[in-house]
C-alpha cells in the first residue's frame, strides 16, 4: 500500500495531494467492492444458448393421433338396440372430456341436470357402464385408422408400436418408435424422406348425425373432421405439452420439427427448478410443472367434491366427475365474478415449480391437397381394397420429420462464483491502492489493535507502562554506552603515554 508512505514523506502540497488521492481511491474501492458483493449475493444466472449437431441421428419423438369424432356411429347403433340410449345421454357423455373452463362457461345448468339424470337412469339398468369405458369401446381401433406407415421410406406395421391413450378428444393412438427396430428409432437424414409418413382414414361414414330435436352444445372440436395430432416427448401427456396440428380428409400435412432442450439450475445452484414431487403428492408420473398443476387441481376438486374432472385427473388416482358434478363443484368452491360474469378460477399451486430438464418440439407446417394418381395406384398395389374415389376423399397424410440434424440447448449457468468474486475484489484493491490480502491483514490487525486500545483501559495502562519501561531501558543503555566510550578514550590516552615514554628511554640509551 503506497499512499501512506507518500503522505508521510511528502511536504506541504504533496502531502495534501496524496491525502486527496487516498480519499478518492478509497471511496472508489469501497463502492466497487460493495458492487461486487451485491452482485454475488443476488445469485445471478444467465442462459447459455448452444446449437448442437447430432452426428448419429436424432431420436424421433412420439406422435399421438386423435380422431375429431371419438365415437363411431355403428357402436351407438349397437348400443341403442334397447332404445334407452338417448341423444341427451350421448351429448352429456361428450361433455365429460371437455375442458373445465369451457364446460363452466358454455353449458347450461338445466341441460347438465337433464343429462345427469339420463346417465344415472342408464347406469341403473347397465351397472358396468362407465364414461371412460364408453369412449374406449366407442373409439376407432388402430387397424381401422392406420392405412400405411413408413419411416425413412421403409414400410412397417404401425399397430405393433401403438398404444391407446385417453385424452380430451377421446381414444387416441400414440406411436412410440423407441419400441421399434434400430433404424426406426432415429432419423439419420434431414428432410421429409428421412422421417415418418402415415396415411390415415377418419371414416367419415361413421360420423354421428343428430337425431331428434334436442339441441346440443357446441364442443371445441365440433366444426372439424379428420385428425388432430401431437408431436411430443416420451412420458408426457400430449394435449398438455404440445401444440395440436389439425388435418382434414384429402389433405397432406408436412410437419418440420425442431428440437429444443431446457436445462435449468436447482435452488442449491441459485436456480428455482426441481425434479422431485412436493412431499404432499404421491404419483408415479414423471415430474413436470404441468403435471404438478394438474394433480394439484385434481386434489382440490377431490377434497371438496369427492371427484376430479377428467382434464386434471391425469393419473386416474381419483374418481372421475361427471359434467354436472364438475359444474356444481366449481359453482360452490372455484367461481369468481368479473364485471358481472362468472368464471372458473383454477388453483394457483405455489408448491409446483418448473422442471429442471425439459424437451420441447416446435412444429412448422405446410399443406398439400389430395393424393396423386401414383399414390392411389401405390395404395391399390398394397392390397387396400377401396375405391380410388373413397381414398381421394377420405384419406389424409401426415409427414413428420426433422428439418435438420441439430437442436438448440438452453442451459442456465452461474454468472459468477465465490472464487471469481474474490479475484475481482483482489484486482480492484490492487488497481486503486496497490493492496494485497497481506496488506489487508496487516491493516486489519492495526485497526483491531487501535480499537482495543480505545475500548480497554487495562490495555491502555499496559501500553503506557510498557512505553515507560522502554524509555527507562533506552536511557540506561545510553548511559552505559557513554560510560564505555569514556573508558575506551582513557585507555587510549594511557597507551599513547606509555608508548612515548618507551621511545624516550630508547633514545637516551
Amino acid at each position: 500500500m503506497h499512499g501512506p508512505k507518500r503522505i508521510y514523506q511528502g511536504k506541504r502540497f504533496s502531502t495534501y495531494f496524496w491525502i486527496l488521492m487516498m480519499l478518492c481511491f478509497g471511496i472508489l474501492l469501497i463502492y466497487q467492492v460493495a458492487t461486487l458483493i451485491q452482485k454475488y449475493v443476488s445469485n445471478p444466472t444467465v442462459t447459455k444458448i448452444s446449437s448442437l449437431t447430432s452426428e448419429n441421428g436424432m431420436d424421433f419423438p412420439m406422435v399421438t393421433m386423435c380422431n375429431f369424432k371419438p365415437v363411431k356411429k355403428s357402436y351407438i347403433q349397437r348400443l341403442n338396440t334397447s332404445g334407452d340410449f338417448s341423444d341427451q345421454l350421448l351429448n352429456y357423455l361428450m361433455e365429460s372430456l371437455m375442458d373445465t373452463k369451457a364446460l363452466y362457461g358454455n353449458v347450461d345448468r338445466a341441460h347438465l341436470d337433464v343429462g345427469d339424470r339420463a346417465l344415472r337412469a342408464y347406469q341403473e339398468s347397465h351397472p358396468n357402464f362407465t364414461i371412460l369405458g364408453f369412449f374406449d369401446e366407442a373409439g376407432f381401433n388402430c387397424s381401422e385408422t392406420m392405412v400405411v406407415c413408413m419411416f425413412g421410406l421403409r414400410q412397417f406395421d404401425c399397430c405393433r408400436f401403438i398404444q391407446s391413450k385417453m385424452t380430451n378428444m377421446g381414444k387416441c393412438h400414440s406411436l412410440d418408435l423407441r419400441r421399434g427396430r434400430d433404424w426406426m428409432q432415429k432419423q439419420i437424414v434431414a428432410g421429409v424422406n428421412g422421417g415418418l409418413q402415415i396415411i390415415l382414414d377418419p371414416h367419415m361414414e361413421e360420423q354421428l348425425d343428430s337425431s331428434g330435436d334436442y339441441i346440443e352444445p357446441i364442443p371445441t372440436n365440433a366444426f372439424d373432421i379428420g385428425f388432430r395430432y401431437y408431436v411430443h416427448a416420451p412420458d408426457t401427456i400430449p394435449y398438455l405439452v404440445s401444440e395440436g396440428i389439425s388435418v382434414s380428409p384429402g389433405v397432406s400435412v408436412y410437419s418440420a420439427i425442431f428440437k429444443k432442450t431446457y436445462v435449468l439450475l436447482p435452488p442449491e445452484n441459485w436456480g428455482n427448478c426441481t425434479d422431485t414431487w412436493p412431499p404432499s403428492f404421491s404419483t408415479t408420473l414423471p415430474y413436470s410443472l404441468i403435471n404438478c398443476n394438474s394433480l394439484c387441481n385434481a386434489r382440490f376438486f377431490y377434497e371438496r367434491c369427492g371427484c376430479s374432472p377428467f382434464m386434471y385427473n391425469i393419473d386416474y388416482s381419483f374418481p372421475m366427475c361427471t359434467p354436472y358434478q364438475s359444474f356444481r363443484c366449481i359453482d360452490q368452491y372455484a367461481r369468481i365474478q368479473v364485471n358481472g360474469s362468472e368464471y372458473f378460477n383454477p388453483q394457483q399451486c405455489q408448491e409446483c415449480k418448473v422442471e429442471c430438464n425439459r424437451l420441447v418440439y416446435h412444429v412448422f407446417n405446410s399443406y398439400g391437397h389430395g393424393l396423386s394418381r401414383e399414390a392411389l395406384g401405390c395404395l391399390n398395389r398394397k392390397n387396400i381394397k377401396l375405391t380410388k374415389a373413397y381414398m381421394r376423399s377420405h384419406f389424409l397424410t401426415l409427414n413428420v420429420f426433422f428439418r435438420d440434424m441439430a437442436h438448440t440447448e438452453y442451459r442456465q449457468v452461474l454468472t459468477t462464483s465465490l472464487t471469481e468474486t474474490l479475484g475481482e475484489i483482489g484486482g480492484t484493491m490492487g488497481m486503486f491502492l496497490g493492496m494485497s490480502l497481506i496488506t489487508v491483514t496487516e491493516i486489519s490487525l492495526f485497526i483491531s489493535k487501535i480499537g482495543w486500545i480505545a475500548i480497554s483501559k487495562r490495555r491502555r495502562d499496559y501500553l503506557y507502562n510498557k512505553k515507560k519501561r522502554e524509555q527507562v531501558t533506552e536511557q540506561f543503555l545510553l548511559v552505559i554506552k557513554r560510560t564505555r566510550g569514556k573508558q575506551k578514550h582513557h585507555k587510549h590516552l594511557i597507551s599513547q603515554s606509555q608508548l612515548a615514554t618507551q621511545i624516550v628511554r630508547q633514545e637516551q640509551a
